[in-house]
This record gives structure tokens, sequence and C-alpha cells, in this order.
């Protein structure tokens, strides 16, 4: 998996693997697969809206929804023996929840839980628990001033010595409140803060990277969200963040990750419940999000997560485990873990002689519109168009995005293009397998034909057609002809 992102700018009749195609490479990441779990453990629930906190070489792993109960058993990962076990726990335990925070307090010497939904009652849980850490006991916490109150979806993360919990949902309403505890003094403080503050939401993704808090998209009670906003703790300023690049699809219950200044973001549940399972990368420096993009050996041999949301991230190293989660009735095992490597070792390529790029030039046209071998067509006026995934993904941004993410495209045989010529698409489609535009003298001078091929690059993300077309309407354009 690559992340990577198109730049350039060419002529018309430019070759669509020439600088108008131009790819660099960001990171090199790939996927790997961890499920050792003792005989005695298999029946690890798989669950969704658990927690799983990291502690030196241990995550702490508890509770969840399993699609009939909510649990309150606590687990633990060795990440030096990649290996599970169930410890014994003194105190009372917490009832069992979903949607709660667990977080690691300054000192590395407790666990708090805070709040989630029980399953009984209007209101989500306000109630907070700390789980010693030598001996392993739940306590009671002995907290002064005003708590959060009950939240459920929130967020919870140290920065500095302060506690920062964005509370999220209450059972009634979708909020925005920001709460602080201060681990000096053990008290609950309402944080002021000013500037572009995100709208109320839950379900929503946070992460801390030094003194800056993130929050990203999430649930609003009509809409999911793919905004991203960022708190300065210094001076208590939200800013809405603009970025440029592939911006994930609007999603809610994803995971958010800071590995080496830059934000990972994985998963989540978009538009009808349909989940995601890909990975965006928020570069601070850039201000751009970045897709990663699976190799084709990942592809075809499905090592990545399926789609889910509800799951858990936890970062070790350039590392980032995956687990649990849900897709709709479909639960994933909690036991297992999908590894991502950031920093994998890129896999050696040989570049191709010209003359055998030319080739695959020549084999590639003779496929446009073709039903042989064909695993995807296109309805456009009522005609049919033939076409095959995997060459629209080697020179389609867009198309590589929809296949890779859950949209339609990615498993519809047909797919309707409405509001586009056939001519247009045809056109299309000819520049995507043969890396040259054909356009006629006639249609060079066609305000209609470029007009509507130019909102069709822009649609499909092909931007040389896009330069060819601005170029030749901005020719045709003058003072003279505008209306």
């Amino acid at each position: 998996m690559s992340v990577n992102v198109q730049d350039g700018s060419a002529e018309s009749g430019a070759d669509a693997g020439g600088s108008c195609a131009k790819v660099f490479s960001c990171h090199h990441t790939s996927w790997s697969v961890h499920s050792s779990v003792p005989l005695e453990l298999l029946e690890i629930p798989s669950t969704k809206n658990h927690t799983a906190t990291p502690v030196g070489s241990e995550v702490y792993v508890f509770g969840g929804y399993d699609g009939q109960k909510n649990h309150n058993e606590l687990y633990v990962f060795d990440l030096r023996s990649m290996e599970w076990r169930q410890p014994s726990v003194g105190g009372q335990k917490p009832s069992g929840r979903n949607g709660h925070s667990a977080t690691l307090l300054a000192g590395g010497a407790q666990i708090l839980i805070l709040g989630g939904w029980l399953g009984n009652g209007p209101l989500a849980a306000g109630d907070m628990h700390l789980l010693n850490l030598d001996p392993l006991k739940w306590v009671p916490p002995r907290f002064t001033g005003e708590p959060p109150g009950p939240c459920n979806m929130h967020t919870a993360d140290l920065v500095g010595k302060n506690l920062l919990v964005f509370r999220g949902g209450d059972g009634r309403a979708y909020l925005n409140d920001l709460h602080g505890l201060d681990l000096d003094t053990n008290s609950w403080f309402s944080v002021k803060t000013s500037g572009e503050q995100p709208p109320p939401r839950a379900n929503h993704a946070s992460a801390v990277d030094d003194y800056r808090l993130y929050i990203f998209g999430g649930w609003d009670g009509s809409k999911r969200l793919n905004d991203l906003y960022v708190l300065d703790n210094r001076d208590g300023v939200w800013t809405m963040l603009k970025p440029t690049g592939y911006a994930p699809q609007a999603r809610a219950g994803m995971t958010l990750s800071i590995i080496r200044d830059c934000l990972y973001l994985f998963g989540g549940s978009g538009h009808t419940t349909r989940c995601f399972n890909d990975v965006h990368v928020y570069d601070p420096e850039e201000q751009a999000w970045f897709l990663c993009v699976q190799s084709p050996y990942e592809a075809v041999e499905r090592i990545g997560p399926a789609r889910r949301a509800g799951h858990v991230a936890v970062v070790v190293d350039r590392r980032l485990f995956i687990s649990g989660g849900a897709c709709g009735t479909q639960y994933y095992g909690k036991g297992k873990w999908y590894i991502l490597d950031t920093d994998a070792p890129p896999l050696i390529e040989v570049a191709a002689p010209p003359v055998c790029a030319d080739s695959v030039r020549r084999v590639m046209s003779e496929y446009l519109n073709k039903q042989e071998f064909s695993d995807v067509s296109f309805l456009v006026e009522g005609r049919r168009i033939y076409a095959h995934r995997i060459l629209l993904t080697l020179f389609s941004d867009y198309f590589r995005r929809a296949f890779a993410c859950g949209m339609r495209e990615s498993f519809e045989p047909e797919i309707l293009i409405e509001d586009m010529s056939y001519e247009t698409f045809h056109a299309l489609l000819e520049f995507l397998y043969i890396g040259r535009l054909h356009v006629s003298q006639a249609q060079q001078t066609d305000v209609c034909f470029l007009m509507g091929l130019l909102r069709a690059a822009d649609q499909f993300c092909v931007d040389c057609v896009k330069q060819m077309c601005e170029k030749h309407l901005s020719a045709l354009v003058d003072i003279e002809n505008v209306e």
C-alpha cells in the first residue's frame, strides 16, 4: 500500500503515463494479520465500541457490544509475546458498556473509564471507574469539581497533565462542550475556548499531537461529517482546518491515530450504514489528506481488514494495530489484530523498457469497450460501454478511490452514468485506455462538447483532460463572444 497524490500538467494528446500522471510516494505501508489466541480464551467476544488502552508493552481491552449485550470483561494483549491473557482483577468492576472512554492517566498507574451506554434508561452513563494497574484492582475515583455528566461516543485525551473530554452525546442531544480533569489537583473544570468551535457531534474521532487536540467527523443527529478541527491547548483557540488532497468521505465510528506527526484515519461507517476500510493520512505540514492505495498483491490476497466501524486502533512505534468493530450485523473478533506498517520496505519494481510500455498501451487500446474480460459496464444514454476495473484503477484517482472504499462502483456490475452524453464518456474512457485524447477539429471548437468533457474530467479526476479542455476553452472565449 502506498500513500500517493497525483500532480502535473499536459498538452492535448500527451501520454497518460507521462508528466500529467506524475505520482510521488509519501510513505510505504503494508498490512499483516496476527490472530494467535490461547485455547482457553477462544471465547473472546466479537464487539464494537470497546476500548483498547496501551500501557507500556501491553494493551488493556475493555467492554463493548456484541449485537446482543454489553460486556465488562478485561483482556490484556502482550505486544512482546503477541499473546492474550485474561487477568484476575480485584474490586467492583464496572457494569457492561459500550461507547465509553478508557484513558491512561499521567504517571501511567491508572486507567480512567468514563461514561458509555449501559443499555438501560434514557441517558448515557456518567459514572467513572479507575483501574489501578499495580496491583490490578478497580477502585472508586476521588475527584472534585463538576464532572462532564452523561456521555456516550465521546472522546477523552490526555493533553499535558489535563484530561480533555469532548462530550459527544448524552442520550438526549448531541453536544460539543469540552471538560478538563486537572491531574495535579484531581479536579474537573469546564474548558473555556474560542475560535471556530466544532459543531455538536458524537461518534467522532480524536488524536493528540503535543499540545494540539484534533477532532474529526462523527454524527450530528442528521448527517455524518468529515470536517477536521484542531484545538491549540496553549491558548484554547479552535481552528477549522481546510486541507487539500483526498479528503475522507463523511463518516462516524472511525479511528484517528498519530504516527510520526501525521494523522492516520481508518474505517468508519458512512451514508446508509455503509462501512469503510480505507486509510487516509493527514500531513499537518502539507495541510493535505493523502489516500493509502492497496498494492495489487494486497488487493488480490485481501490482506487488509474488512470494512468496519466501532473498532479500536493502537499505535506501536511505526505500526498501527486494528481490532474488532462491526459492519451491519457482522461483528469482528477483537482477538485478531490487523497491523499496518507505516514504513514497510517498498516492493521492488522493475521499470519496463519504453518498447514494452508501448506494447502494453497497444494491448489496452484493443480492449476499449470490449466485453472480453470486462468486469464492469457503464450505461450512458441507454448505451452500454464495457470496461475493466484494473485499467480504470491504474489511470483514474476517482475509480481507484471508488473501487477501494466501498462506493457503489466497487460492487455493481453495471453503473448508470447520468447527466453525461455517450460521446463525452466514451472520449474520457478512450483517454484512460490509450493515453491520448482524440478530439476532432470540429470538437476542438465545440464549446458545449468541451464544457461537457471538462465537467466529466473533473468528476472522474482526470486532470490531464481538464487541462486540455481549459486550454481550448480559453482560446475560444473572449470579450466579444461572451454574452
